[in-house]
């Protein structure tokens, strides 16, 4: 059988991507988009979603009359926000454009970066010019929130190289799903690689493979904290795994607040 192999690293949200991201990601599954509506709350404006995918935070803060835009760059995944949200009566602007090459008709009050997407512009330079196209797109007061996980804090050296069971499910037409990923890391250049395998069988019968390969670049605590201030934002503070608190050691995931300086 012949494998479909997708080589763009975080622009392969197409098909089948699309169709398992949709089952084993659901909106709800993580407490993020509560949290964020927490912040948004405090900074009243129009909201902006970066890589919003198929609307898994989008659209449950649209359901509370959030004005919010979202930007993607597979067409794929905004139609099937865009379908997720007619369904339920609900309407937004869905933007396909690539975060570093960002233009917009609006500026913001809130600009998220939800659950590690900025990890998957591995390019620095691409990296830096998405925060800057942020910092741009942010009224004057306005906030970027932006999470971030240490992947290494969370893995062993000896499981570099091992393929791992990820997910496994029913899909439509009595398909079944099964995921399966290998990753090694870089430390020193704070890189991931992996490859994702897709299994797709019917009635007990391989019908179609995929191989993904994406990179993903990590930061530290104190290394995104100077990079954000090198583009502009101030009273940068950090959050663990969704919670009200500080970030401290252990937390998987670190949310980054910063904001735009006011002129005065």
């Amino acid at each position: 059988m012949k494998i479909t192999k997708n080589i763009y690293n975080g622009d392969c949200y197409y098909g089948l991507v699309v169709e398992t991201y949709n089952k084993f990601h659901p909106q709800g599954n993580i407490n993020d988009a509560a949290f964020y509506k927490l912040l948004i709350d405090e900074v009243a404006g129009a909201v902006l979603e970066i890589m919003c995918g198929s609307g898994r935070v989008l659209i449950p803060l649209l359901r509370q009359n959030i004005d919010i835009d979202g930007l993607d760059c597979s067409n794929e995944m905004l139609a099937s926000c865009r379908e997720q949200a007619l369904a339920e009566g609900l309407s937004c602007n869905l933007y396909e454009q690539y975060a570093h090459e960002m233009e917009l008709p609006r500026k913001y009050k809130t600009i998220i970066f939800s659950y590690s997407s900025f990890a998957l512009i591995i390019d620095r330079n691409q990296a830096f010019e998405t925060l800057r196209k942020i910092y741009n797109h942010l009224e004057d007061g306005g906030q970027l929130i932006l999470d971030m996980a240490i992947a290494w804090l969370v893995t062993e050296k000896k499981d570099d190289g091992i393929w791992k069971l990820s997910r496994k499910g029913m899909l439509s037409d009595n398909r079944f799903v099964h995921i399966s990923r290998v990753a090694e890391y870089n430390r020193l250049e704070q890189l991931e690689y992996s490859q994702i395998k897709y299994e797709v069988y019917q009635d007990g019968k391989l019908i179609d493979t995929l191989l993904d390969e994406i990179q993903c670049r990590y930061y530290g605590k104190y290394e995104l904290q100077l990079l954000l201030e090198k583009a502009g934002f101030c009273g940068v503070r950090t959050y663990g795994d969704f919670q009200d608190k500080e970030a401290d050691n252990g937390n998987e995931i670190v949310t980054f607040r910063c904001f735009k300086k006011t002129n005065t």
